[in-house]
């Protein structure tokens, strides 16, 4: 089966894609990174001052260390704050430019949009031009062009329905263009949103379980203290080991329940829940684009050799259609995850 950079003109748009996701998964990694970090610094400065109060008040050098670990666990968190006012800006814009390109490729294969009436070296130009558009654009040029529209604002399938008496050139190849965007498109993204669901559902259920247990270990450690401080009451004088069980739970009862709203705001930041219904909600209107497609190739193979012009222009019309509806709902799907991954500020725990 041909690969898109195999088509004239295609490798240009493919070595543009490859170029743009490293950056993106470098910038994706970054952010989860620093976001977890500014998620736990607070629950951590809370252990640390709260350890010092309970079990060395009365000062020395130990004290001192852990006040300025707690000093310093502030100072790394204003860092992030005031350096990270966007922290998803760069992931965003490098995934954004990443899936242009990706869209282009294939927006290039099935001879839409912006290469609709174009002959194949005619689009191979275009390419070019389109290259040097999506490279040279920046942040907020970039959300311009998710929108499959021209300049006018006639939508690309618009365009195609009301081309008039106007005709796209003729392909001898378009039962294999067909299927190398049936494979190349529209499987490999629906493998891709199957794996991401996975993954998604099983990270969410292991932060719950973080945050479930936090919370019970929390209560317990409640129940634990306040065993000791009646303990405490009715006995008079604890025991070394009583009094160091006593600064122990005391320690876990103030900083557990931060560490549970660190958990919160982990998954907050990753908003599991937000981004699987996106995925889902695609995957079902992928799974309908290619049923299409593959009724529409097997129409195309059944057609006799001798087959006239009209038969495989309504079929080669039909695949356009198909692609532009494809193309459309996937960069919907990128307008609504650019909403939901925005992020003024990283999610802290208070």
């Amino acid at each position: 089966m041909k690969r898109i950079e195999q088509y004239d003109g295609g490798q240009t748009l493919h070595e543009a894609q490859w170029t743009y996701i490293g950056r993106a998964v470098e910038a994706q990694g970054s952010y989860f990174a620093n976001g977890i970090l500014a998620a736990i610094l607070p629950s951590l400065a809370l252990f640390l001052l709260s350890y010092q109060l309970l079990a060395l008040p009365a000062g020395g050098s130990w004290a001192i260390g852990l006040i300025l670990s707690e000093i310093s666990c502030l100072v790394i968190l204003v860092y992030l704050a005031l350096t990270r006012r966007e922290p998803t800006a760069e992931w965003v814009e490098n995934r954004v430019r990443t899936e242009l390109f990706r869209r282009e490729q294939y927006l290039f294969l099935a001879g839409v949009g912006p290469y609709l009436f174009q002959k194949p070296f005619e689009a191979a130009e275009e390419a070019l031009r389109r290259r040097g558009q999506i490279e040279g654009a920046d942040a907020h040029t970039l959300v311009g062009l998710v929108a499959m529209q021209e300049r006018s604002g006639l939508t690309w399938l618009e365009a195609l329905h009301h081309k008039g008496s106007a005709k796209p050139p003729a392909r001898s190849d378009f039962i294999e263009r067909m299927e190398s965007y049936l494979y190349y498109r529209i499987a490999k993204q629906l493998l891709w949103f199957a794996n991401e669901i996975r993954d998604i559902q099983e990270n969410e259920q292991m932060w719950t379980r973080l945050l479930t247990g936090a919370l019970l270990a929390a209560i317990a450690v409640a129940a634990v203290h306040t065993f000791h401080l009646h303990d405490a009451h009715t006995a008079g004088e604890a025991d070394d080991g009583a009094a160091y069980w006593r600064i122990v739970s005391g320690t876990l009862a103030i900083v557990l329940p931060p560490l549970g709203s660190a958990c919160l705001s982990i998954k907050a930041m990753y908003n599991f829940r937000g981004r699987s219904r996106i995925y889902e909600h695609e995957k079902g209107l992928l799974h309908a684009h290619r049923g299409a497609l593959e009724a529409l190739i097997q129409e195309a193979r059944q057609l006799p050799t001798g087959a006239t012009g009209r038969d495989v222009d309504k079929i080669d019309f039909s695949f356009r259609a198909i692609a532009l509806r494809t193309e459309q709902s996937l960069s919907v799907e990128l307008a609504q995850w650019m909403l939901l991954m925005e992020r003024r500020e990283h999610e802290v725990a208070p």
